[in-house]
């Protein structure tokens, strides 16, 4: 590939100057159009670099990738004020995730650039004790959940209360319990945000796409206050509700996803489509179908962990973003966010400046979809599980041929909850999916976050908010 990018270069550095010594009449006519028309000659070079980016070896999913990553108890650190850029990266590679590492090698179109804002600055590691009554309720019930083995040769849990439900986890099925204590992970009884976001598409074209969020916790709650079970419950474990407040043309789109505390039984989605006047029950077996039109599919959002092979990887540490509270929540820390900024060469990215990077200790888990399952669109699922609170921060996505095809990416700026710092699942400050293959990415900043008591009058309304009855009001 070189050798054609150089002959290439070569001619087209002969059809300008002097470049028509020794040769005949029809290669000096030739080789003269070429000099007439030197933006068809930049073009044409343009066109054979990104050929040789798009010919460059694309990440395979290898399980030593992930084994060889800085084991969380090895003593090997980064220095508190290292400064991380894609002249130095690869002295740090075994502190990246999979997905970052590909980010930083240049060989997608979606990858980190030499500019400033990428830098990486590492600062001290930040505490996050369990929010609400997660410590207390881990304590009295623990002791009561276990693993019950399906015929599809996945697992269910069984006898789980609320809190941690395997706060140790050890063999056998050590990964099986981790991915439990993820499923399981503390969310408050109702959170609320806005969420401004874009899709950008290979050519750097911004589509708007923002949502108006809500989040509701309705049975296994670690609330102080609230019972553990909500009497509206209705064996649903939580529900999720997406508001399409922008652009125009999508404006009342609403999705709401109903996922159960029985974690073999499928979740209920339900669409309200403007253009009918009325709401849709949609397909629970379409878990690979897009989310309100974005990069995440359903199983993003509601996946479900018997349906899965999980193997454990290993507990690492790696670089964490830990937002700036002053910063964490605005528009313009993150590239291609705020309004007019191009996406940029990754979309996304918190710039320099707007918080710092940290080593936090991680779970890795590797989720095989089960045959008996039917299709699928991963061929391997890769969980980040960030392991002082049980939070899947990220993670990669292989393509059924197993190329390298996703990367999710939950950055979270710390919020103080009752007086106290903290992070939980849906208290993210900024959600992103990147496409490597289809050079596409969703990008959204997170404002105006309100839980419990704080959010809007009419969320408090859990019962009826998280109802698909709710759907039939909309547009009234």
């Amino acid at each position: 590939m070189k050798q054609r990018l150089r002959i290439g270069l070569e001619r087209l550095s002969g059809s300008f100057g002097n470049g028509e010594t020794g040769r005949g009449p029809d290669q000096r006519r030739q080789f003269g159009a070429w000099a007439m028309a030197p933006a068809l000659a930049m073009a044409l070079l343009v066109a054979m670099l990104a050929y040789c980016r798009g010919a460059r070896a694309e990440y395979l999913f290898n399980e030593d990738n992930y084994r060889q990553l800085a084991d969380a108890d090895s003593p090997e650190s980064i220095p508190i004020g290292t400064k991380i850029t894609l002249q130095n990266w690869q002295q740090y590679r075994k502190f990246m995730t999979v997905q970052m590492q590909a980010a930083f090698s240049g060989q997608y179109a979606r990858h980190i650039g030499a500019e400033p804002m990428y830098t990486m600055e590492v600062g001290p590691a930040t505490d996050f004790p369990p929010p609400g009554d997660m410590a207390k309720n881990t304590e009295k019930y623990s002791g009561q959940a276990r693993l019950e083995k399906l015929p599809s040769g996945g697992y269910t849990i069984k006898g789980y209360v609320a809190g941690v439900p395997f706060p140790n986890p050890q063999e056998p099925d050590r990964g099986v319990k981790m991915l439990y204590n993820a499923w399981t992970t503390y969310r408050p009884n109702i959170l609320h945000n806005l969420n401004v976001g874009f899709l950008v598409d290979r050519y750097g074209n911004k589509t708007t796409n923002d949502v108006d969020a809500a989040f509701f916790e309705l049975s296994h709650l670690s609330e102080p206050g609230l019972p553990i079970d909500m009497p509206y419950a209705k064996g649903r474990l939580y529900a999720t509700r997406y508001y399409v407040t922008a652009p125009e043309q999508s404006k009342y789109t609403t999705q709401i996803t109903e996922v159960y505390d029985d974690p073999t039984r499928l979740p209920e989605n339900y669409v309200f489509l403007p253009s009918l006047r009325r709401s849709l029950r949609l397909s629970a077996a379409a878990r690979c179908s897009p989310i309100l039109g974005t990069d995440y599919i359903q199983d993003d959002n509601s996946w479900l962990p018997p349906n899965f092979d999980v193997r454990f990887l290993g507990d690492k540490k790696l670089l964490t973003w830990i937002g700036d509270p002053a910063k964490g929540f605005q528009r313009s820390t993150y590239q291609g966010v705020a309004a007019g900024e191009p996406g940029g060469t990754w979309p996304g990215w918190p710039k320099y400046g707007t918080g710092h990077w940290e080593l936090r200790k991680y779970h890795i888990l590797d989720l095989v979809w089960l045959p008996g399952k039917g299709s699928y669109c991963y061929s391997h699922s890769i969980f980040y599980i960030e392991a002082q609170n049980n939070i899947r921060t990220m993670g990669d996505g292989y393509d059924t041929t197993n190329k390298l095809w996703k990367a999710f990416w939950l950055f979270y700026t710390p919020l103080m909850l009752r007086g106290q710092k903290t992070m939980f699942v849906v208290s993210y400050s900024a959600p992103t999916m990147t496409d490597f293959q289809n050079t596409h990415s969703s990008i959204a900043t997170v404002f105006d976050q309100k839980i419990n008591d704080e959010v809007p009058g009419e969320y408090k309304d859990v019962q009826g908010m998280s109802d698909p009855g709710s759907l039939a009001r909309i547009m009234k």
